[in-house]
């Protein structure tokens, strides 16, 4: 597919959509609790950074030593950051308002989490204080918003978001397993963040998918609609294309 092609059908699919008064309100929707959600997911970051904490033992931390894995932590995060929004906007534009509120209620429902419990980074965890000096690429995390894990719940909401794409599937999947590894090996989250992470993040996407699943389906309908259209037209056209070139 040529690039003037691919923005073709791009801008097609999305005029389709924004034509369907459903799709706007639902995108419109997304976006105001996705932008809702990070607003309180803030607050509750800030908040649990002034609470009074202290720091327990975990048997796995107890057994493995402190590493210095800045760069994953921070830029594996920031492509899983990327490519969930990039993804549906681009490639899948009828999961954009699924895709915006489900990331928005994992937003929600960590935030509420790490609001009840207040416990301290782990002992001899790595601190990013030495790399403040770097253009503000820490300045989204916080070190006692610990339950759970937002580093190995993104990106495997993700995978369950893009489940039918199966390379995006697969790599969201390890991102999920390297991500997970990181931030015990810097000893910046329990294992009880880390391993439960999975759970909370699939739990929240069923009941997105259970709420929602009318509306994306029949936002799919709408594309696939479309692309059946386009297909007819096309051969059509060269059938066409085929006659001309037999009369000569």
């Amino acid at each position: 597919m040529t690039i003037k092609r691919f923005f073709h059908t791009w801008l097609r699919n999305w005029k389709a959509l924004l034509r369907e008064r459903r799709f706007r309100l639902s995108l419109y929707g997304g976006i105001i609790l996705l932008l809702l959600a990070a607003i309180i997911n803030n607050a509750a970051s800030v908040y649990t950074s002034t609470v009074e904490v202290l720091s327990v033992g975990d048997i796995v931390l107890d057994n493995i030593p402190t590493l210095d894995l800045r760069i994953i932590y921070t830029f594996g995060i920031y492509i899983v950051m990327f490519i969930i929004p990039a993804y549906p906007i681009f490639l899948k534009p009828e999961l954009v308002p699924f895709t915006a509120k489900t990331v928005a209620a994992f937003i929600l429902i960590r935030a509420a989490f790490i609001s009840m419990t207040h416990l301290g980074a782990p002992e001899g965890f790595f601190a990013l204080t030495p790399v403040a000096e770097d253009p503000k690429i820490f300045d989204i995390f916080f070190l006692n918003d610990l339950f759970f894990s937002g580093h190995t719940g993104l990106p495997f909401l993700g995978a369950l978001l893009f489940w039918e794409n199966r390379i995006l599937r697969y790599f969201l999947l390890v991102m999920t397993g390297i991500q997970g590894a990181t931030v015990l090996f810097m000893h910046v989250h329990y294992s009880i963040d880390v391993f439960s992470a999975p759970f909370f993040t699939y739990a929240i996407y069923k009941v997105s998918d259970k709420v929602f699943n009318d509306l994306n389906m029949s936002f799919k309908k709408i594309v696939h609609k479309i692309e059946r259209k386009m297909h007819i037209k096309e051969r059509f056209e060269r059938l066409k294309s085929f006659k001309r070139f037999q009369r000569q």
